[in-house]
């Protein structure tokens, strides 16, 4: 397992609320990619995956008006 800085961003665009929810926690995990897919089981094959500048992963899930970002920093 590898600890990572965790950024959860959820930004709902109904009601013209743009201001995304952030939440920065440190986790140990074996793959990124399964805690995304854990916390959205049925949606998680319309996740895009970006291999970030510094070695940073980043999934994106955009949901009609909710989109959901996981950026996942290796401490």
């Amino acid at each position: 397992m590898k600890e990572y800085e965790v950024i959860q961003e959820i930004t709902n665009t109904c009601g013209g609320d743009k201001v995304p929810q952030t939440k920065i926690e440190e986790m140990k995990l074996a793959d990124p990619g399964a805690y995304v897919k854990s916390r959205h089981p049925k949606d998680f094959d319309r996740a895009v995956k970006e291999e970030m500048e510094g070695g940073g992963i980043k999934y994106t899930l955009a949901l009609g008006a909710v989109t959901y970002k996981y950026v996942f920093n290796e401490i």
